[in-house]
Formats: structure tokens, C-alpha cells, sequence
């Protein structure tokens, strides 16, 4: 038997007690790309530098930030060139970031008549993991400069920049920060595309299931996902929603237990499976006083 009003009504108040809350600050991972050969090297020490001085920026104003190095060796091809952006999606998917920024350093040599003045250019694009969404992109190139000696090398030019490079990466910093606040930041919270999956649950569990999956707090709206091979009893959805993981978490056990279901939740990434447990014989409640 469906819900009833009153019981849906109560359930909502359950999963809506605090104001809807933006969803968690994407977790980041900063890459860089270096197949234009006028841009600055991603081994290098002044590349390093930069984008330490980037993750330094984007750490103070609350995001969690991943260093590429540290999460892959050992685990994928190191000092690759020319990536495509779905090998470096698929990296960010397999070390659990939310959001990848991409980016590339140009220096740049002015010169004058009496002097070369040697400032850097950064561009970049920044790309959601999971969705595989662009996000935009950005570009940013501080008024701050390094003299160098005339006739230069592409040497002086690196070392030059290496000297700026506190100060560029604290300029694209704050301009990455503050578009990626503004996505978390928006109305409601960022949406997000959570995959669920339901093993074991049949097609009546399901539409109950379902009535209350739009009562969670940050609902947007949610459909089979396509690709799925759905089943009386595997179910998949894209589920679009501003809602935390925790809070999701929370809200699926809840579930579970106003509907008298049994389950294991597991979360992975943006994929939560609930796999109903078996062997026990199910019975929904009758009373509906607890409403």
C-alpha cells in the first residue's frame, strides 16, 4: 500500500528538520598540461611551485585538495603528455575527487628598448569528475613582473617566473576559488548527479522507494539511468540533487527503516548502492500511528 499523505507529510519533516544546506565544497584536483610546447613544463620546479602556491590558495578558503603525484604513483602512468580529457577524468573518478582543474602556464617576455620585463599567463578549464560537465574555464595574468638580462635564455625566463610564482598562484587562486564557490554557493546548494542502485528491491518496494526519494532535502529530480540494465529487481537511477553524501546516507537508512526495509548501503563516488537483505521474510508495518 501507497503512503499516505500524512505519512509522506511526516516523513518530510523527518528529512527536512534543519534549513536545506549547500552540498559539501568539491573536493579538487589540480593537473597540469603542458602538450603546448610554449607553455612551462609540469616536471619542472618552477611548475611546482606554482601549483603549490595555487593549492595553497584554494586549501585556505576550505576546499580539499588532492596532489595527482601523491594519489597515483604506484597506481597509473607517471609524466604522460597530451592527455585526453577522459583519461584525465577517469584519474579524478579513481582517486575520488569531485572536480578537476586543468591548466597551462605561459610565460611571456616583454621587450623594450632598455629592459625585458618577463610576466606569465594562466589558463585553464575546470571539468566535474563524475559528471563529466565543463564547468568553465579561466584565465588570469598578474601585473607583477621579473626583469631579466638582455640577451636572455629560456632558462632566465623559468627562473623568472619562478620568482612570481607566489604571486600567480595566489591570483588564480582566488579567482578558481571563487568560481568554485559559486557553484556549491548556488541557491540550494550545487546539484549533483548521484547514481543510486537498488539490488533485490522489487518494482512495489520501488514505487515506494521512490515517494520518498523526492522529499529528501536538495531534491531536483531523478530518471532510469540510461545505460542501465534495469530489472524487476535491479534498479538504477540518476538522481539530481544538492543534497551531502552524509546527509544522503543518513536520509537512505531512514528510509529503510520508515518502510520496514532491510539493506546495506554502500557509497562510492557519486554511486550509492542499496542491496536488500535476503533470507528474512519482510513484513511492512500496518500501524500507521508512528505518523
Amino acid at each position: 500500500m501507497r503512503l499516505t499523505m500524512f505519512a509522506v507529510m511526516a516523513l518530510f519533516t523527518l528529512c527536512t528538520v534543519l534549513p536545506v544546506q549547500a552540498a559539501d565544497l568539491p573536493r579538487v584536483m589540480i593537473v597540469g598540461e603542458d602538450d603546448d610546447p610554449d607553455t612551462i613544463p609540469r616536471d619542472s620546479r618552477v611548475f611546482k611551485r606554482v601549483l603549490e602556491s595555487i593549492s595553497n590558495q584554494l586549501i585556505d578558503e576550505g576546499f580539499t585538495v588532492k596532489d595527482e603525484t601523491a594519489m597515483t604513483v604506484g597506481t597509473h602512468v607517471q609524466g604522460r603528455v597530451r592527455r585526453a580529457d577522459a583519461e584525465v577524468i577517469q584519474i579524478g573518478r579513481d582517486v575520488g575527487v569531485d572536480t578537476l582543474v586543468i591548466f597551462s602556464i605561459y610565460p611571456n617576455a616583454k621587450v623594450n628598448q632598455n629592459s625585458v620585463r618577463v610576466t606569465a599567463r594562466v589558463t585553464g578549464r575546470i571539468l566535474g569528475t563524475y559528471t563529466g560537465d565543463r564547468m568553465g574555464s579561466f584565465e588570469a595574468e598578474p601585473q607583477a613582473y621579473q626583469l631579466v638580462p638582455s640577451p636572455y635564455s629560456r632558462n632566465d625566463i623559468l627562473e623568472a617566473v619562478g620568482k612570481l610564482a607566489k604571486t600567480i598562484g595566489q591570483e588564480v587562486g582566488a579567482v578558481l576559488a571563487e568560481r568554485l564557490a559559486g557553484y556549491a554557493d548556488q541557491p540550494g546548494g550545487q546539484l549533483l548527479e548521484w547514481v543510486l542502485v537498488f539490488d533485490g528491491f522489487t518494482d512495489s518496494d520501488m514505487r515506494e522507494i521512490e515517494d520518498i526519494l523526492v522529499i529528501f532535502s536538495g531534491y531536483d529530480s531523478h530518471r532510469p539511468k540510461p545505460n542501465a540494465v534495469n530489472t524487476s529487481t535491479h534498479h538504477e537511477y540518476i538522481y539530481s540533487s544538492s543534497i551531502d553524501s552524509a546527509k544522503l546516507r543518513s536520509n537512505m537508512n531512514k528510509m529503510l527503516d520508515k518502510l520496514n526495509m532491510k539493506g546495506r548501503i554502500s557509497m562510492a563516488g557519486n554511486e550509492v548502492q542499496v542491496v536488500k537483505t535476503t533470507g528474512v521474510k519482510q513484513r511492512k508495518q500496518q500501524s500507521q500511528s508512528e505518523w
